[in-house]
């Protein structure tokens, strides 16, 4: 049998199908373009998703010469679609490091206990999560407020097209909502009033790994799909990636290395409320495996950093990828110099993840002289988001939550010489799956435990999972990176006023 794992991207959507030894069948790609209104904001066109969704789906069963019986469904988390009674989407989807909520942290601190928030949600307050995009449209779009239907994540928005059912959301994609109580496992009853939102106007949370319905006819008749294919729930993409590359104990983690930059840590089967991971900006909340949760830290800006760079200054690495059908980040990557670059990147592009939570922080290149070449910045930009990463797992040690082994995931896990980089600066050993697709392996295996393929998610993973090599940390530079990764620490803090001068003055502006 043939899984398939959907997964749904921030700049673009993959299905990937699976046998049930974990061999990769065939694969498909769509990437949608983002829309920014304004600076902050981030919008992705719903229909674009949609259609990107079927254009993949579509392709990856055509590959297969193996029948597919079910596709478990994975997206980003935070992002938001309204839709009314049809299922047509009122507003653009406000993408998940959209900026424009930021000042409903107020809202929240004038209501309620920051802890007793985080103690029922698992979420630190953050203008992030979807509770806060809702506000927004509550005071900005009062008329698509009282139209909508549903508030829907992405994940149950792809559900509800493909079953032209009741949408349906897991447990781990509910949580980033901010709207759901992470013990009982339930729409907060509380948090839903302080909100004014009737979790009747929310999508039905159940389990990781269950059936969500069926096809309709209606999308397999227009798609080529097959009928009767079952629909399942996969979960947050952070947590599916978590299970795709095998972990299964507490103090595993997983590296993810894509758009953002994330680290998602097991925490077995306790939830942990310390006031410490409030303080930092740590959340906790439902794995995709049962009974399990994980916590993350994260980083707003990964590779979209090194994407903004090539679109903006790579036209030379573009034109010859173009030309030869290779790759332009290979190309960027191909001539950086071997010594620690002594520029410095602030990753905060889209403001910045854990441990601040500041949508007011702003990207900058520090250290720039005459003699700075472009190979230098790509190094720059690779070394700086690692060091932003370290300043998180260093927090995570001394909470006294370590970590006993890293499992690298996503586009930039295809470059050994950006893994070598994060093994050196992090002084830990990266172990490397043999699927760089363990989101999508791991939203496959949830397909799997959906459909009863697999009695346990421990038998999902000895079965799928398995690893390739791994990257040991090279002590050639430890004291050059030692002390540039003191330097890196001061440089949030040190250009803290006048970031936030910066952002007060483009939203004066606006």
């Amino acid at each position: 049998m043939v899984l398939a794992g959907l997964d749904v991207g921030t700049s673009g959507c993959k299905v990937v199908l699976f046998r049930e030894d974990g061999t990769m069948v065939a694969q498909s790609y769509r990437e949608y373009p983002f829309i920014t209104p304004q600076p902050g904001w981030l919008e992705i066109n719903p229909e674009h998703i949609w259609e990107s969704v079927l254009d993949a789906l579509n392709e990856a069963t055509k590959k297969s010469k193996e029948p597919i019986e079910v596709v478990a469904v994975t997206s980003h988390g935070e992002t938001l679609i309204p839709i009314d009674r049809s299922g047509k989407a009122l507003y653009n989807a406000l993408a998940n490091f959209d900026t424009r909520a930021h000042t409903y942290i107020d809202y929240w601190l004038e209501r309620e206990n920051p802890y007793n928030i985080f103690r029922i949600t698992g979420m630190p307050l953050h203008g992030m999560y979807t509770v806060n995009k809702i506000l927004w449209l509550k005071d900005h779009c009062p008329d698509v407020f009282k139209k909508t239907w549903k508030f829907c994540c992405v994940e149950d928005y792809i559900i509800y097209r493909l079953t032209e059912d009741q949408p349906v959301i897991d447990y781990s994609l509910a949580a980033r909502t901010m709207l759901f109580d992470v013990v009982k496992k339930e729409w907060s009853g509380k948090i839903c009033k302080l909100a004014g939102v009737d979790p009747q106007n929310l999508s039905r949370a159940i389990p990781s790994g269950s059936i969500a319905g069926t096809i309709s006819s209606k999308v397999s008749g227009i798609s080529g799909l097959p009928k009767n294919l079952l629909i399942a729930t996969g979960g947050h993409d952070q947590p599916c990636g978590v299970l795709g590359c095998g972990v299964k104990n507490p103090g595993e983690a997983m590296y993810g290395i894509g758009t953002s930059e994330c680290v998602a840590l097991n925490l077995g089967e306790s939830a942990f409320f310390s006031r410490e991971m409030l303080e930092n900006s740590f959340c906790c909340y439902p794995h995709v495996v049962k009974d399990s949760y994980i916590t993350l830290a994260y980083i707003a800006s990964g590779a979209v950093v090194l994407r903004w760079f090539r679109d903006e200054f790579g036209f030379e690495e573009l034109e010859k990828a173009a030309q030869i059908g290779g790759s332009a980040y290979d190309l960027l990557l191909k001539e950086i110099p071997d010594k620690p670059a002594s520029v410095f990147v602030l990753p905060h592009f889209s403001g910045t993840g854990t441990p601040y939570l500041d949508e007011k922080s702003r990207g900058a290149i520090i250290g720039l002289t005459l003699a700075t070449s472009k190979e230098e910045v790509v190094k720059a930009i690779l070394e700086s988001l690692t060091y932003e990463m370290k300043i998180n797992l260093d927090l995570y040690e001394r909470f006294g939550l370590p970590i006993n082994s890293l499992r690298v995931i996503g586009g930039g896990s295809r470059s050994r010489a950006w893994l070598q980089i994060k093994a050196d600066i992090l002084q830990k050993a990266l172990i490397i799956p043999k699927t760089g697709e363990a989101v999508a392996l791991g939203t496959a295996m949830l397909a799997g435990v959906a459909k009863g393929v697999f009695k346990s998610f421990e038998e999902a993973i000895d079965a799928m999972v398995s690893f390739e090599d791994s990257i040991q940390p090279n002590n050639s530079y430890l004291q050059n990176y030692n002390n540039r990764y003191q330097i890196y620490q001061l440089i949030y803090k040190d250009l803290l006023k006048v970031n936030r001068m910066i952002s007060d003055l483009t939203r004066e502006e606006q």
